[in-house]
């Protein structure tokens, strides 16, 4: 429940599209899961000869009676079936994941793929977690994943779909003093059909964007060069790219500290090519979390966070000239205009939000009009003990604040810049009563000139029901 009609940011965002903008709301949330059998895999192995396999489903009844057009009643965050080998995973369908070298817990979430929005249905192959390569010692290990999915089959553009991919090293054994951290992350929107922009020279006549099997190997590689016929491809397709790419390159560096681990990471952010000249390179998010080696610790990580998205390689855009390919206009793409989102939701940074409404005076065809945002961002994790004989162990807490500067977009900006504080703290307990339930107790406040003012509470008692048997 919320004192505003708008769930407060922070209970809502980075929630997997599963909890509605406006308040309040009961909702119901059940789930059953297999997972891999621990005792036939040993993480990071090589060599492995046995398959496993594992599932899940979740399901989501929310009530709310002043739900928006693009929420729904029911929803399917997961629904997924998994086989391993060795260090290999293949799923087939939508599953909670994040991408990106961030805190998994504290972050305003990676730039690119925070969490923010329903998972998109898709199948990928993956090596999920670090893994030593044999004949470097353990000294350099690999993570990445390779996916292909399927978004909207209505919308602006409809059918669309998406090409993903990551590759991630680490330089540096699990037990060194220092572990370094390098890769990225790619994602494409593309193919699909519209009728809303023929006559425009966005798309071919008959309203079908590239979405052959040579289109896919431009959409994998990035390709900018390699076309040329007019009679298959629009200027906007010759000149830019088939599809809409973005993402960000990460580095990241930890050190062990003994008693703590410090971890710093950055995510530079790219969509046109101004990151290949430089010239967006203030964008980006930064992060740094001290974490205490006592999963006890009544503070045991401290997180800072700091985003920026307001340089976007300045206000201009000629193509021809690679000092001035700016205005990346980060999230919104002229073809496909529902933008860098999932059911109207961010897929990436929930803090470049969908568009606010007509108040906002934003050009039709933008998703967002609000992608030039400086971010200062704190978060705190830990646990308070207790004697208490009704709790089964100590209780879990975590506090986020965040506020921000928000200038709009370079191509309607905001007449005054929108200042905006958001805060969040939430607390879980773990009860003896019917065999064991967790009592989670949330409060939520927004203060400024983006959202409405307001502060909101989320209490919630779950029950897991584990049933362990060797298969």
């Amino acid at each position: 429940m919320s004192s505003s009609t708008e769930t407060p940011f922070w209970l809502r965002s980075n929630q997997y599209g599963i909890v509605p903008n406006r308040s309040s709301v009961l909702t119901l949330r059940a789930g059953i899961y297999s997972d891999y059998d621990s005792s036939r895999h040993s993480v990071g192995r090589w060599k492995e000869a046995k398959y496993d396999f594992g599932y899940g489903i979740n399901v989501v009844a929310n009530a709310n009676q002043n739900q928006l057009p693009y929420d729904r009643s029911v929803l399917l965050p997961e629904a997924y079936v998994k086989v391993r080998r060795g260090i290999w995973e293949l799923y087939v369908g939508r599953r909670r994941e994040k991408f990106g070298l961030a805190d998994s817990t504290l972050s305003t979430g990676s730039y690119a793929w925070s969490g923010n929005a329903m998972p998109v249905p898709k199948i990928q192959l993956s090596i999920p977690v670090f893994t030593p390569i044999g004949f470097t010692k353990g000294w350099l290990a690999v993570q990445g994943s390779f996916a292909h999915g399927y978004l909207d089959a209505s919308g602006f553009v409809s059918n669309t779909m998406l090409h993903q991919k990551s590759l991630y090293f680490r330089f540096g054994r699990e037990k060194d003093v220092v572990r370094l951290y390098g890769g990225f992350n790619h994602q494409v929107v593309w193919g699909g059909h519209t009728d809303k922009l023929q006559g425009t020279g966005l798309v071919p006549d008959d309203g079908r964007l590239p979405a052959s099997l040579r289109d896919y190997y431009y959409v994998v590689v990035g390709d900018r060069f390699s076309r040329t016929d007019s009679s298959a491809y629009t200027n906007f397709e010759i000149t830019n790219r088939v599809g809409n790419h973005l993402g960000s390159i990460d580095l990241g560096a930890e050190f062990d500290l003994v008693r703590h681990t410090l971890y710093i990471y950055r995510q530079n952010i790219y969509e046109d090519g101004s990151l290949f000249y430089l010239i967006n390179i203030a964008d980006g998010l930064n992060g740094v979390r001290l974490r205490r080696n006592d999963p006890n610790a009544i503070v045991r990580d401290i997180l800072f966070e700091f985003l920026n998205t307001t340089s976007q390689g300045g206000p201009e855009f000629i193509i021809d000239d690679p000092k001035k390919r700016g205005k990346d206009d980060y999230f919104n793409h002229q073809q496909y205009r529902e933008g860098w989102a999932y059911r109207q939701h961010t897929i990436g940074t929930p803090f470049i939000p969908p568009a606010l409404g007509p108040q906002d005076q934003y050009p039709t065809g933008t998703f967002t009009a609000n992608n030039r945002v400086y971010v200062f961002h704190t978060g705190l994790a830990g646990s308070l003990p207790t004697r208490w004989q009704a709790f089964s162990g100590p209780l879990a807490y975590q506090v986020k604040l965040s506020y921000s500067h928000n200038l709009g977009t370079y191509n309607v900006p905001f007449a005054s810049p929108r200042n905006q504080f958001s805060a969040y703290v939430n607390v879980m307990a773990p009860l003896n009563v019917l065999g064991g339930i967790v009592l989670t107790a949330s409060i939520a406040a927004d203060a400024g000139s983006l959202y409405q003012n307001g502060v909101g509470s989320f209490i919630s008692i779950r029950k897991n029901w584990i049933n362990s048997f060797n298969k």
